[in-house]
């Protein structure tokens, strides 16, 4: 039996969540490419994009094209079909579609564990300028958790983009003592408190999701964690769900 699809109007959104966060391109002119560029700023209903997106792959848009435009918003994957305005100078701009759909399941469903996690964050500016045994690590509890990924509850606001090494206390299956994600999505829930979503990532995506200055500052050893292992944390948690 179909599922009903259900279609949110564009105006009924608020987009600002959007600002400093990564979203992904699909056009006719770079069939079966994902070109991954940041948004910069909300002008007149339209996302103001970087133009140096996908290794400047961004900067070449035909003007007046249409595209689809995927991203996450309070962690909820969705995606709405527009049409480029490219101006002469300054931002590329995509006006915001009059309807946004929801995007697919996930790939690795999300079970409710509160779990205790240590972690530590930084972004590409202080991992060069901090030693990694100087990073200040907190101890906090997962509020869901996948293969993929977890959501955390966090002792302070997060504003920007950061990666973490983290280490999850799940000693019921074998995994890497400690691993590399990367913060997706944001909710300040009071002034001391962030619900983050937290995206795991494996040594095969490392090339693509950890840009090079910051992979050079980590030992090898941080990228254990890979899709078998990703895997086999997916059918453990899979497991504990059944017997909740």
């Amino acid at each position: 039996m179909a599922q009903n699809i259900v279609v949110v109007k564009g105006a009924e959104i608020d987009f600002t969540g959007l600002v400093g966060r990564e979203i992904v391109l699909r056009t006719d002119q770079f069939p079966g490419k994902n070109l991954s560029t940041r948004v910069m700023g909300i002008r007149n209903n339209s996302l103001i994009i970087d133009r140096a997106g996908s290794g400047g792959m961004v900067d070449q848009l035909i003007h007046n094209q249409p595209l689809e435009v995927s991203f996450q918003l309070k962690g909820q994957p969705a995606r709405f079909t527009s049409v480029l305005n490219c101006p002469r100078e300054g931002r590329l701009q995509i006006p915001i579609g009059d309807e946004i759909f929801p995007q697919g399941r996930r790939k690795f469903e999300r079970i409710d564990l509160i779990s205790d996690v240590q972690l530590t964050l930084f972004d590409e500016q202080s991992i060069g300028a901090v030693r990694l045994n100087r990073l200040k690590w907190l101890e906090t509890k997962t509020v869901n958790m996948s293969g993929g990924g977890m959501l955390v509850n966090l002792p302070l606001q997060i504003v920007n983009d950061h990666y973490l090494i983290l280490h999850l206390r799940l000693d019921e299956v074998e995994l890497p003592k400690l691993m590399v994600g990367r913060t997706r999505h944001a909710e300040v829930t009071d002034k001391r408190h962030s619900l983050v979503g937290v995206e795991f990532i494996v040594r095969e995506d490392r090339p693509t999701k950890v840009p090079k200055a910051i992979v050079r500052h980590l030992p090898v050893k941080l990228f254990d964690f890979n899709s078998e292992s990703r895997n086999l944390l997916d059918k453990y948690l899979l497991t504990v769900n059944k017997q909740l």
